[in-house]
């Protein structure tokens, strides 16, 4: 019995001096953790070297929020090891140490390790719910009006639709049906009549069996509308899109960007690791997220950490082999030397279809533009022609990746993202068409962004 009794027996933590002085240090640590948390939260830029450049407002506070929740998980980490540590080391195997003593523990440190993490978490859960909806549905201290475009995704490309001079965007991903009694409207607005194989302007997918008007559908979707866009919606009748998915996208600095999300086939997801930007684009759902870009893909360009000069040509096949250097590309301007004198000769010249320098050779044959990067075949050529120096620089375009499987060709959904100043974006994408009955130049006009 005495034995028993022995076993199951308690001795409170807080008895004498040294269970008062633990409790008070353990409370110190605790403080000076949250301390340190908070602190090393407002120092974000300096703690974020391993994520890559941030260029969007909110991203600033995306990455305090990294930062803060990096460093309690961290401190947390290293106290729990710490103890684990020392009480492997204070109570290893030892013949002479007497048994032990059970005990109910100690109510108020409890509380502390109960109550303060409690308190740090509901902390993170308000400071990540205000930074989240300044993404997702707009910063309301951001009074200008927004950039809205429509991203589709689709196996292995992204398509993009610019919203008009009106700022909406039309219906898209609307597609006929086997029932269907008329194909969707043209793009003239006018009734649309598709020959598919032995049935010849029919009027609708009801005209054929079911079997032939899936497939007719389907031929309808690869030729004629991919995107499957209402041309009868009058909100869709200034947007800017190709049917032909990979082209870049473009978004101006310091205005509102609002991005809409959709799928074609599969669930992809829209990550812009530059602009603390990542979201599922789902089939049959219109996703939406915010953000406003602070620098443009010139003024990246144009820092002096990203061009290089070679005066010795024979430098450059060796500079672009090393993988760090594989995003910079040439330079052609104004500047570059020789000129090409006159339309079939060597030398650098302007493509005014295109809008860009470029180098063509004796032929007149262009084999290299502004823009391109530099593989051995286009040095030999520089050579040839007879240029002496030439300028690279690391392209100003940011990533845009697919962070979802969404396939075999997963591994190659990728797209280029281009900041361009908000005039360059407005007189490309956001410009009145010409008045039917003006007919004049000056009737094309940048919408206002206010």
């Amino acid at each position: 019995m005495s034995k028993t009794s022995e076993s199951t027996s308690t001795v409170p933590i807080s008895s004498g001096g040294g269970g008062g002085r633990f409790r008070r240090r353990a409370t110190l640590n605790l403080a000076t953790v949250v301390a340190a948390t908070f602190a090393g939260a407002r120092r974000a830029d300096a703690l974020n070297w391993w994520l890559p450049p941030n260029y969007a407002k909110h991203g600033v506070e995306m990455d305090r929020l990294f930062t803060l929740v990096f460093v309690i998980t961290v401190a947390v980490m290293v106290g729990v090891f710490a103890v684990m540590i020392y009480f492997l080391w204070k109570y290893r195997y030892n013949p002479a140490r007497k048994k032990a003593h059970f005990t109910h523990g100690n109510t108020r440190l409890e509380m502390i390790w109960t109550i303060l993490p409690a308190i740090i978490l509901a902390v993170i859960a308000l400071y990540s719910k205000g930074v989240w909806d300044r993404y997702r549905h707009g910063d309301p201290a951001e009074q200008g009006k927004p950039a809205r475009l429509l991203v589709i995704g689709q196996q292995f490309q992204w398509n993009v639709i610019y919203a008009g001079a009106d700022g909406k965007l039309g219906k898209y991903l609307v597609y006929p049906k086997p029932s269907d009694r008329l194909w969707p409207k043209g793009p003239d607005g006018g009734p649309f009549t598709f020959t598919f194989g032995k049935y010849e302007d029919t009027k609708g997918p009801a005209d054929m069996p079911y079997e032939d008007a899936m497939k007719a559908i389907n031929a309808y979707i690869d030729q004629e509308n991919p995107l499957g866009k209402v041309f009868d919606d009058p909100a869709g009748k200034d947007d800017n899109f190709e049917n032909q998915p990979g082209r870049p996208i473009y978004l101006p600095k310091g205005r509102p960007v609002e991005v809409q999300l959709s799928s074609k086939d599969v669930i992809h997801d829209f990550f812009l690791p530059n602009f603390r930007v990542k979201l599922d684009a789902v089939p049959g759902l219109r996703g939406v997220l915010n953000f406003v870009p602070t620098t443009t893909s010139k003024e990246i360009e144009a820092r002096p950490e990203n061009r290089r000069t070679f005066t010795n040509l024979d430098e450059i096949n060796k500079f672009m082999d090393d993988p760090m250097h594989k995003d910079w590309v040439l330079t052609i301007d104004e500047t570059s030397q020789p000129k090409a004198p006159k339309a079939k000769a060597p030398g650098a010249a302007r493509d005014p279809r295109a809008q860009q320098w470029t180098y063509q050779d004796a032929s007149g044959e262009v084999f290299v533009r502004d823009g391109q990067p530099l593989t051995p075949p286009r040095v030999e050529n520089l050579k040839k022609i007879g240029v002496k120096e030439v300028t690279l620089h690391k392209s100003g375009g940011f990533d845009l990746v697919c962070e979802e499987l969404c396939g075999q060709g997963h591994y190659k959904m990728a797209g280029l993202v281009i900041v361009v100043t908000p005039e360059e974006y407005a007189e490309q994408f956001e410009t009145a068409p010409e008045s039917a009955d003006a007919g004049e130049a000056d009737a094309k006009t940048a919408v206002s962004r206010k």
